[in-house]
């Protein structure tokens, strides 16, 4: 279960062009491709939903780089790097990210405390 402030997408359906691209980006063998990506997805921040197509894109965080996911429904369509994203960002309905973005990316990092059982 993800933190208060974060989603939980590793259970989106992830597209053929989703894990295609997590590969070629993230420089991740194909063979652990679905598994790593379904990890960095399990934590996850919203960042904004493009009214157009009702697509969500939403942060994360993958071996210490930042992750974008656009994903719409329960299926993840695609995942980009930052810098490809971030002059799509209007569309997303943000001017920019959050004031303290160094907070969020860390708290996106951090493992948190262990649940209680």
């Amino acid at each position: 279960m993800a933190p208060p402030g974060q989603r939980d997408y590793s259970t989106a359906r992830l597209s053929r062009h989703a894990l295609e691209r997590f590969v070629e980006r993230f420089g991740v063998p194909a063979d652990r491709a679905e598994g790593d990506l379904r990890g960095a997805l399990a934590r996850t921040r919203r960042l904004g939903r493009n009214p157009a197509n009702e697509a969500v894109a939403v942060l994360a965080i993958y071996r210490g780089k930042v992750l974008v996911a656009i994903v719409n429904g329960s299926t993840c369509l695609t995942v980009l790097t930052w810098p490809q994203f971030e002059p799509r960002m209007p569309e997303f309905g943000r001017a920019h990210l959050p004031r303290k973005r160094g907070r969020m990316l860390r708290r996106l990092a951090d493992p948190g405390p262990a649940p209680e059982v």
